[in-house]
């Protein structure tokens, strides 16, 4: 038998599936005319069942490639404005001949394109394993960008940070034609992009490259957003130029320029405002936070808001909730723009490319209420001050793809990010007692923090398919370097009326010097073996060697006014160096609608590393053995049930086991641990979606788990008659999170009007030391959420959204602290389109908060309106009012060891801003038309 073994040339929403099987490939075109056809949707069914097995796109040179056992089946394909087409093959050919290597589609008759045709095309459909929503089926304002699309499609929500969740899921990713549009940050694409260029909306869980590539499963699936232009908008220019400005000097403006030539992109953006609207969303930050320990001091405090101040806190939770507490507060002035660039050459090259800047400053006043309630301290503790914060983040995205045979394939994956940030801040802070009538302690502080950090990083994958039909090898190498600079100047007084020798004050004026320089490599290789047709094994091998330098230099202020003294209690030089390697077999098996992984790895960790200058040295080994498992079964075209599981070891971080005292908070000083061991978590999730072709309508659910073997906390000294801590990080055993969260969507009344229900769940224990005692404490969250879509006419829109969150935290240590408290939010929007070419909006946006402490509890309403008037075909004026109730306000509540604070900072108020607009495009007409 003839092994067709070809190279597969997919966008980048199309899985590969070659687990034991023999590869299929063609090539789909005009019959009339040979051209090339993208985006035709294939779909496999074998002939004695009607299940769907194998579902693809073609291309942007028509091609689709997908791997199959021996056997007979039915293809199927479908593209818009051709006739469907249908035709049997068998694998070899017998029963039915063998698959073509190309397949010619007809084109449909004109009434096809019309436009009563397109109006019948449903407004949801199911192609495989994707949901695909017709844009034009859902309305939106005027000069909407594709966010505001995104928010009336059932399933799907849009958070004001920027984030989207599709089926219950957060979405990672965000595709314009397959290809990535200025990196990984959805928000860019759907806050810039108008949305009457979009076609389709499919959402689409994205594999991983190793997956795609080997067909085997790991269940590193990133929920991912297709964005598919109009055929009409391919070939062409089209952006926008906008300028506003209104009272209180605010403005917002900026251009944003697109030119698409088939499968070459070429985009331009260039924006400023100071309205609070920035250039990244808060997901994106502490992604990027996230990826490397060493950035997260040193990321953009405008974005991480008050986390910079928050020294006797240790951040830790899901990525929803600390994109919640990240939100952006104060007055922000934003600057941010760059270009994006991709294209496919006929030779197989494809090149994936962008640079984008974002610019903040940020300007926020604060006031803060701090209640620890103990069961041998109790105080309050209060602060208020400003801060003023600059930052500039630059980001280099590139992806390179290159085929080298016919077999062979390399990808190169450069990255950058460059970062400068320039902050300061002035605070008054005291402590009380719990009945506020003895003063503890009192002061004030002034800091100011400079200085630049960058990141590099080199990933090179090196793809190859043997013989062998489903044997595979895949090599991966990514070299990395960090480097940061941080000056940091601290003067603070404080006064400590109750230590034991009496009324104690303490003057600190210095000058801190932070160096960093990490090197890294990883590698791995993994080999793919097929043992039979539905079965697959998997054997890699992952190595990591870092080895980083760093410096702190601490220096009192001499009575000369230089920082010239050095202060070595505080200053420290030393260097680290990280092994590790992991050993992975998996097996993996296809049964149609069943596929599963299983397997296991085995982890081994060394750290070394010391400073000379303290005399300390760190050489720790740690060891984990790491099982996981991956299930996924079709019940037919409609549901799928998805089970994943695996464990995770993370090694302590550097500055959690130096012995090195932190003093940047008088009343917070931190210290490392050398004897701590490593985090170790399991986590299980299982989740079920079900979509129903034509009407859309939707029910999704999942349930999480996650149990930790050893997890890092603090354990929190606190001196009762000072309200000054040392908090030193220590191992806890037994600290889980349980989560569930469902959903239905379904469409209602006229147009396409849509219900989405929502439920979320989450019920955590957590365990902490205060003074040595433990303290386990529990939080329940529960959070209904309701949104309606409803159209009562064609040229009016209304958009109501609520979402009502029930925590309840308990503690083991009982306390006075307030335990249960609500935080509602709703919102109405609407949109009516008036004669003379003009569109009136207007939204009312809520927040309530309830059981915070006194003073705290309060209702916001934002009134805002707009009216925009269309000036011939290009050119647009609107006039909008913000917050008409001037009722804005920045209410918050965090939580911590020990402790519930409540936040006041400053919020942007009510203002009026009068844009103009001006839309170019120029799409030269189709020849087939």
């Amino acid at each position: 038998m003839k092994t067709m073994m070809r190279k597969i040339y997919l966008a980048g929403i199309l899985s590969v599936y070659a687990l034991s099987s023999i590869a299929q490939q063609m090539q789909i075109g005009d019959a009339a005319t040979g051209k090339a056809l993208s985006g035709v949707a294939v779909k496999v069914t074998a002939v004695q069942d009607t299940a769907v097995i194998r579902t693809a796109m073609t291309d942007t040179q028509g091609k689709v490639s997908f791997s199959l056992p021996n056997g007979h089946y039915h293809l199927y394909l479908h593209s818009l404005g051709y006739a469907d087409t249908t035709l049997s093959f068998s694998i070899p050919a017998g029963r039915f001949p063998a698959l073509p290597a190309s397949i010619g589609l007809i084109a449909s008759s004109r009434q096809l394109q019309a436009v009563t045709i397109k109006d019948n095309t449903p407004p949801i459909q199911m192609k495989g394993d994707t949901i695909e929503y017709n844009a034009g089926k859902f309305k939106t304002k005027d000069n909407a960008v594709v966010e505001e699309l995104l928010s009336k499609l059932p399933g799907v929500q849009v958070a004001r940070d920027g984030s989207i969740k599709a089926q219950g899921e957060t979405v990672q990713r965000i595709l314009v034609d397959g290809k990535e549009f200025f990196g990984s940050d959805p928000s860019i694409a759907t806050r810039n992009l108008p949305a009457d260029m979009i076609d389709k909306v499919q959402i689409l869980d994205k594999q991983s490259d190793m997956a795609e590539f080997t067909g085997v499963p790991d269940g590193k699936q990133a929920k991912t957003i297709n964005l598919v232009t109009k055929k009409n908008r391919k070939r062409g220019y089209f952006g926008n130029v906008s300028a506003g400005a209104g009272t209180m000097d605010r403005y917002e403006g900026g251009i944003n320029a697109n030119s698409f030539l088939n499968d070459m992109q070429l985009s331009l953006l260039l924006k400023g405002n100071n309205v609070n609207k920035s250039g990244f969303s808060a997901s994106e930050l502490l992604k990027m936070a996230a990826s490397n320990p060493d950035m997260f001091d040193n990321l953009p405090p405008a974005a991480l808001s008050e986390l910079m101040r928050m020294k006797g806190v240790k951040i830790s939770g899901t990525p929803e909730t600390l994109a919640e507490i990240a939100r952006p507060i104060g007055l922000t002035d934003t600057r941010f723009g760059g270009v994006n660039f991709n294209n496919d050459w006929n030779n197989g090259f494809k090149l994936r490319s962008s640079y984008f800047f974002n610019e903040t400053n940020t300007r926020d006043n604060y006031d803060y209420a701090r209640q620890y309630r103990l069961t041998d301290t109790a105080y309050n503790y209060l602060q208020n001050g400003n801060s003023a914060n600059y930052s500039m983040n630059q980001r280099i995205d590139l992806s390179a793809e290159t085929p080298l045979n016919a077999r062979t394939t390399l990808k190169l994956i450069p990255h950058a990010d460059l970062n400068h940030f320039n902050n300061s801040g002035d605070r008054l802070f005291h402590s009380y007692s719990a009945d506020g009538l003895t003063l503890l302690n009192q002061g004030d502080q002034n800091t100011h923090t400079s200085g630049d950090n960058r990141l590099g990083s080199m990933e090179v994958q090196l793809r190859h398919r043997l013989a062998k039909a489903g044997r595979t090898l895949m090599l991966t190498a990514k070299p990395e370097y960090y480097e940061n600079n941080t000056v940091y100047l601290n003067r603070f007084n404080s006064t400590f009326f109750h230590l034991p020798t009496g009324e104690k004050t303490t003057h600190v004026d210095q000058q801190q010097i932070s160096k960093a320089n990490i090197s890294s490599i990883s590698g791995n290789i993994v080999y793919t073996e097929p043992l039979s047709r539905p079965l697959s094994l998997q054997l890699g091998q992952q190595l990591y060697y870092s080895n980083g330098i760093y410096d702190r230099q601490t220096n009192n202020r001499s009575a000369g006014g230089a920082y010239d003294e050095p202060d070595l209690l505080y200053s420290d030089h030393y260097n680290t160096r990280r092994w590790q390697q992991t050993t992975k077999a998996l097996l993996a098996g296809n049964y149609n609608r069943f596929r599963y992984t299983v397997g296991a790895g085995w982890q081994r960790s060394t750290l070394n590393g010391g400073s000379d200058l303290k005399g300390y040295h760190i050489d720790r080994q740690f060891q984990a053995w790491l099982p996981e498992a991956y299930a996924e079964w079709k019940t037919g075209g409609r549901q799928k049930l998805t089970f994943r599981y695996n464990t995770v070891a993370t090694i302590p971080a550097v500055s959690n086991l130096q012995p090195l005292t932190d003093n940047t908070d008088p009343l917070y000083v931190r210290r490392g641990n050398a004897a701590l061991d490593q985090e170790k978590s399991h986590r299980w999730s299982l989740s079920f979606n079900e979509v129903s072709p034509g009407s859309g309508n939707a029910i999704y659910a999942t349930a999480g788990f996650d149990w930790y073997s050893s997890q890092v906390a603090d354990s929190t000294s606190i001196d009762k008659n000072t309200g000054q801590q040392l908090i030193i990080p220590v191992n806890v055993r037994g600290n889980y999170q349980a989560s569930f969260a469902a959903g239905k969507s379904l469409t209602i009344g006229p147009r396409n009007s849509s219900l989405s229900l929502g439920f979320n769940a989450t019920y955590a224990r957590n365990t902490l030391f205060n003074n040595g005692e433990k303290n386990s404490n529990t939080v329940l969250m529960l959070s209904p959420d309701v949104q309606v879509n409803y159209y009562p006419a064609n040229r009016i829109s209304l958009n109501a959204t609520g979402n009502a969150t029930w925590n309840n935290r308990r503690f083991a240590i009982r306390n006075g602290l307030p335990e249960k408290n609500w935080l509602l939010r709703y919102s109405l929007e609407s949109i009516v389109i008036l004669p003379w070419n003009m569109t009136l909006e207007a939204s009312l946006e809520g927040f309530t908060a309830l059981g915070l402490a006194s003073g705290y509890n309060n209702t916001i309403l934002l009134l805002n309106t707009s009216i925009n008037k269309e000036i011939g075909k290009h050119f647009s004026l609107q006039l909008a009012a913000k917050d008409l109730l001037d009722n804005n306000a920045g209410i918050n509540r965090i939580t911590g060891n020990g402790y519930i604070e409540d936040r006041k900072n400053t919020a942007l108020g009510q203002y009026f801003l009068l844009s103009a607009i001006y839309k170019f495009r120029h799409f030269p007409k189709s020849k087939n038309k």
